[in-house]
């Protein structure tokens, strides 16, 4: 394929695809949200004010070249003693942050010292906070109580917010979104982890401009405190809500299906269940001229299911080798 790719997201939702799409071109990069202000990320985040390294630590992961030891090192979380609930990567990036003067520095650092493929971009380096406005109309700023509140008031988002209101964005990921041949967007957290991508300026102007093909990665259970009883169109407008335009062009999602026994475990645990494509999502789609693929793109292993990054890459990979149409 060699393709020009920008992802966008947050870490943990949009790490699984990036280890599949290194296996068929070099070209990533990977734009992070920076909103995260909860476990060892936020507690680094408020005693050294830097930027929150959790999500870029699993892009970085997600794209290394190296030993599995120096792999399982990065993501290392101690379990007892003051440094409980702390990641040796989160620990690393801060350390470079504050070696170099730059977190940008040090991610280039990291990024060199595991031999990535492509690169991690933050979408903006300013110090961010996510607001919430629900439809009870409580608003709720930041990232980690927003799921929390939104499920104890039993209400839903409504729309999504920055302080600062409109931060700036980096100009490399502004110019990774331009350049690109594809630009993905998730899967992942739909309005804590995808939508604050479309909160920094210029993300949006560049998303409208790019020629490049804009494709959106289903997520595969909704979520509680964000996504229950949405359908996947129902995720598609909250996006393109956001980004003030419907700029997606293509739509790839899961229809296949688990054991049933695990979504009993998701829905006793978390209020979750499966998201599959409905004829009315089929008709949203096609009256707005989204091209729907439908397809087996989940892995499903120690009682949990989640996309397969292989199975997606290799489905984007025949979709731009294979199809003259796009």
């Amino acid at each position: 394929m060699e393709k020009k790719i920008a992802v966008l997201g947050g870490g943990t939702g949009i790490s699984t695809v990036l280890k599949g799409l290194k296996d068929y071109t070099k070209d990533i990069s990977a734009i992070v949200s920076m909103s995260d202000d909860g476990g060892g990320s936020g507690i680094l985040r408020e005693e050294l004010k830097i930027l929150p390294p959790g999500d870029v630590r699993r892009c970085l992961v997600a794209l290394s070249n190296t030993d599995e030891v120096l792999k399982e090192l990065i993501e290392y979380r101690f379990n007892s003693g003051t440094l409980k609930n702390q990641n040796v990567g989160n620990i690393l990036i801060a350390a470079l942050a504050d070696i170099n003067g730059s977190f940008d520095k040090a991610l280039m650092e990291m990024s060199s010292v595991f031999n990535i493929t492509g690169r991690v971009l933050p979408v903006t380096f300013d110090e961010t906070h996510l607001v919430a406005e629900f439809s009870s109309k409580d608003k709720v700023v930041g990232e980690s109580y927003i799921p929390k509140m939104c499920y104890r008031l039993d209400t839903s988002i409504e729309k999504m917010s920055m302080i600062p209101h409109y931060p700036k964005a980096n100009k490399e990921a502004l110019k990774a979104i331009d350049e690109a041949d594809i630009v993905i967007i998730g899967p992942g957290s739909l309005y804590t982890s995808i939508i604050p991508n479309f909160l920094v300026a210029g993300i949006n102007e560049a998303l409208e401009k790019t020629k490049a093909k804009r494709i959106y990665i289903g997520n595969v259970m909704t979520q509680r405190g964000e996504t229950i009883g949405y359908s996947l169109s129902d995720h598609v407008k909250a996006i393109s809500k956001h980004m003030k335009k419907d700029l997606i062009d293509i739509v790839i999602a899961n229809n296949k299906k688990a054991p049933e026994n695990y979504y009993e475990y998701y829905f006793n645990k978390e209020d979750s269940k499966p998201i599959f494509v409905t004829d009315d999502d089929r008709k949203y789609f096609n009256d707005r001229n989204i091209k729907l693929i439908e397809g087996d793109f989940i892995d499903i292993e120690d009682r949990l299911v989640r996309h397969d990054g292989h199975k997606i890459g290799r489905a984007i990979n025949e979709l731009f080798c294979c199809n003259n149409s796009l």
